[in-house]
């Protein structure tokens, strides 16, 4: 497991050169997750007899080089038509300059957000709230809050058709997810360019991350507070014009709240309904959702022979996309959802996670590995040049909101298939078009200027 583990952080190394040192990159984001969740696993190693076979190797250096490669060239190929406009621009004689230049404060104003909208806003979200409680309530009938959270989520995850909850449930935790988002972006930009913090923004995200954790799902918690991050730290670099600098400060505080969100989660687990099974040790118990990842995913590619022979098409890659396809095209599919078997090694509880690339081999095999991961880091480069590009927005921009959900799926890919899950879905659909009336509705139909996208 060593020999894994260095290799995994000498991608991170080789990603993080190559990107300019920019840690908000995404070769530099998924090459990260990989080497966080190796080094955790090589502390287990001898405790999970995790000793990864060839194939295995393989899989996670292969598929991690890849994708840092593939970003590089797509990184080059913005760069040299940055450098070919900004010529062109020399030559016409106009003074702004493609590459960017510093913001400065005075040119940002402040976001004016009519108090009724945010009353409005915080009013809907919590009768969502209420709304979802009786709704979970009324489905696991004489059981704790907390249990019938837990009931609710077994259904909805492990079958495609299990999901009990009314579809209008559905819509209020999508609505609840992009206000999360959007007014997560606002709180991020008044920080950064006045200092302050909007106490509505800030009930508004609160509640939104409340409405997530109804579901029972603590991920989509960690998703709505990368996305802030992402938002910080994204319109920090552009006030510098992208320049280079040091990460010292960004890495530490990374670090720190990483630490106290790792912290909590056993303790909302409770709270869920979820039981400890990886014991009373909270190292064992975040080895289960950081590390048990690489020894679940060796378990699978030595006892499977690859891709799996299943009646649907991309059945665990496109996972939440399917169903919708299928009303549209009126087929059925098998009510299966996704495959996720729980592991147990050594009397030693490990979960039921295999990384991003379980999928793609349980559906496509070596090949749809080696064709997806190029997928992911095109689209993934692509979004990260337009959030480059974008210059003193006045509206919430959709490159920055797609983005930070971009951002999640890569920092979570050594987890589970974040990337197709949550990008490749109806849900994520919905939330663009949230999105795009909450644009409306904060700040007018005024789209002119306004470089948003």
């Amino acid at each position: 497991m060593l020999p894994l583990a260095v290799s995994l952080v000498l991608i991170l190394i080789a990603a993080y050169f190559l990107n300019n040192r920019e840690i908000m990159s995404p070769a530099v984001l998924f090459s990260g997750s990989f080497a966080f969740s190796g080094v955790w696993a090589l502390a287990y190693a001898q405790k999970w007899f995790l000793e990864p076979s060839p194939l295995t190797v393989i899989v996670l250096v292969g598929a991690g080089i890849e994708f840092v490669l593939v970003t590089f060239f797509i990184h080059l190929f913005f760069r040299f038509t940055r450098a070919k406009q900004t010529r062109s621009v020399g030559r016409t004689g106009q003074v702004e300059s493609f590459t960017h230049s510093s913001i400065k404060k005075e040119s940002i104003q402040t976001p004016t957000i009519a108090m009724w909208k945010s009353a409005l806003i915080i009013g809907v979200l919590l009768i969502g709230i209420l709304y979802t409680i009786y709704s979970i309530k009324k489905i696991g009938v004489g059981m704790s809050l907390a249990d019938a959270i837990y009931y609710v989520r077994v259904q909805t995850i492990f079958t495609i058709n299990g999901n009990t909850l009314p579809r209008s449930v559905s819509i209020i935790r999508n609505f609840s997810l992009s206000c999360g988002f959007f007014f997560g972006y606002l709180l991020a930009r008044e920080r950064l360019y006045f200092h302050k913090i909007s106490v509505t923004n800030f009930i508004i995200v609160i509640l939104a991350v409340v409405t997530t954790l109804l579901m029972g799902d603590r991920t989509e918690m960690v998703v709505v507070l990368i996305a802030i991050f992402c938002f910080y730290y994204c319109l920090a670099r552009d006030q510098k014009g992208w320049l280079r600098q040091k990460n010292g400060k960004f890495i530490v505080g990374t670090l720190i709240v990483g630490a106290l969100i790792l912290l909590v989660f056993p303790e909302i687990a409770k709270l869920l309904g979820r039981e400890n099974d990886a014991g009373l040790n909270s190292f064992d118990y975040l080895s289960v959702y950081i590390g048990a990842e690489i020894k679940n995913l060796d378990i699978f590619l030595r006892s499977a022979s690859i891709p799996v022979p299943s009646l649907v098409w991309g059945s665990q890659t496109f996972v939440n996309i399917l169903p919708w396809f299928a009303k549209i095209f009126n087929f059925t599919l098998p009510n299966q959802g996704l495959i996720l078997p729980f592991q147990m090694v050594n009397g030693e509880y490990l979960g039921n996670v295999y990384t991003t690339y379980y999928a793609f081999l349980y559906d496509f095999g070596l090949w749809g590995l080696f064709t997806l991961v190029p997928v992911m880091a095109t689209i993934s480069q692509f979004f990260f040049e337009r959030i480059v590009a974008i210059k003193k927005p006045k509206r919430v921009p959709y490159s920055f909101l797609i983005y930070s959900n971009i951002v999640s799926a890569l920092v979570l890919s050594f987890f589970s298939n974040k990337f197709f899950e949550q990008i490749f879905s109806r849900s994520f659909v919905l939330i663009i078009m949230f999105w795009v009336f909450l644009n409306i509705f904060i700040f007018g139909f005024n789209f002119r200027g306004s470089h948003n996208t």
